[in-house]
């Protein structure tokens, strides 16, 4: 009898354990396809697609550090809704550049609005060469937003910013 005993709790705990194992399997087989950055690669990316002007005045550690704190900033603030009916999550194009600035003055990092915002426009760059980020075109975006019904009366203007479009040092001084 004991020996019964034992076979049946061993069946019931290999079951429980091949429930759990296979829900454990199944929300992992759910989850998107995991993208693996290499920090050497990203930088030599940005410091080849840097703008000349930029490159002269950062040196590869501070590069590495706006880097970071770009990448710090979208692990932040971007983050995928529970639900796919969950309403879209829209960011403007500024928002990255001034918590970045704000960051680089916390940590003391010497860098200009234009080059914060044209090493954040190359990590973009990279990120999404890499697959790691998908940024949709702002008039498909606006377009969506539109037929959804999520825009109010007065939002219909530019919602985002086109990804050419990069405020100036001055801009961001008079925004604050």
């Amino acid at each position: 009898m004991l020996i019964v005993a034992a076979v049946v709790a061993v069946a019931l705990i290999a079951v429980v354990a091949f429930v759990f194992v296979g829900h454990a399997v199944g929300a992992t087989e759910s989850m998107p396809a995991q993208v693996v950055i290499d920090v050497e690669e990203s930088v030599e990316f940005c410091a080849q697609a840097l703008p000349d002007h930029v490159t002269a005045s950062l040196s590869y550690d501070d590069l590495r550090r706006l880097l970071r704190l770009h990448l710090e900033w979208i692990q932040a603030y971007h983050w995928a809704p529970a639900s796919r009916d969950a309403a879209p999550i829209v960011f403007e194009q500024f928002d990255p550049l001034a918590y970045v600035m704000e960051r680089c003055h916390v940590i003391h990092l010497e860098v200009t609005a234009e080059e914060a915002a044209a090493v954040i426009q190359a990590h973009s760059d990279y990120l999404q060469v890499a697959g790691a980020l998908h940024i949709d075109d702002p008039v498909e975006v606006k377009a969506d937003l539109s037929s959804m019904g999520l825009l109010g009366a007065g939002e219909t203007d530019n919602p985002v910013l086109p990804a050419t479009e990069t405020p100036d040092e001055d801009t961001f001084r008079n925004d604050q």
